[in-house]
């Protein structure tokens, strides 16, 4: 379960009022995900052996929010992963994304795998550890061109501070890949 804690921690990636001017090679939210309207699946821990990843996001915007859907796995000792998707806003601050100031937990629904039957249990369970744990001043996101389609992203705190968080590292796709835990 840390690695749900740990995952709420990435989807409630967040910006606040001033951070310091960015390096040269800063691209805005908005631009990779206009940039990336070809291949919109953004993969995070990209294994080229067995073409998946540790997780899987869809980005859009509207109206200047930012929504997301998030897709991951949590191993299951008896057979195949469980899969659940988060659905989060996220606010467009100085080109970073950041968790909402309004202050929700991302919503989870049980997609696939496991036990169908407790999937729904899980999703609720999931949920409830999110909305107890929720952080509305989590760190935000901001994206560092990393090669073709590549992406690392660097986490801030809203007043500009670098937050103590190794950076992530994503590959954008035209097709979904597989989700492993």
């Amino acid at each position: 379960m840390n690695r749900l804690i740990a995952f709420s921690a990435v989807c409630a990636i967040s910006v606040g009022s001033a951070l310091p001017l960015q390096a040269e090679s800063f691209v805005s939210v908005l631009q990779v995900i206009e940039e990336m309207g070809e291949t919109p699946y953004e993969c995070d821990g990209y294994d080229p052996a067995t073409q998946s990843c540790s997780g899987l996001s869809y980005m859009r915007t509207e109206e200047g929010i930012i929504y997301n859907a998030s897709w991951f796995a949590i191993e299951n000792p008896a057979g195949e992963p469980w899969v659940f998707l988060a659905s989060s806003e996220y606010e467009f601050l100085f080109g970073w994304g950041c968790p909402s100031n309004w202050g929700q937990a991302p919503t989870i629904r049980y997609v696939d795998g496991g036990d169908p039957d407790l999937g729904p249990q899980y999703a609720e369970l999931i949920q409830s550890q999110l909305n107890e744990s929720y952080d509305p001043d989590a760190p935000c996101a901001g994206y560092y061109p990393d090669g073709p389609q590549r992406y690392r992203i660097e986490y801030r705190y809203r007043n500009g501070e670098l937050a103590e968080r190794p950076d992530s590292h994503v590959r954008f796709f035209f097709e979904p890949k597989e989700l492993r835990p």
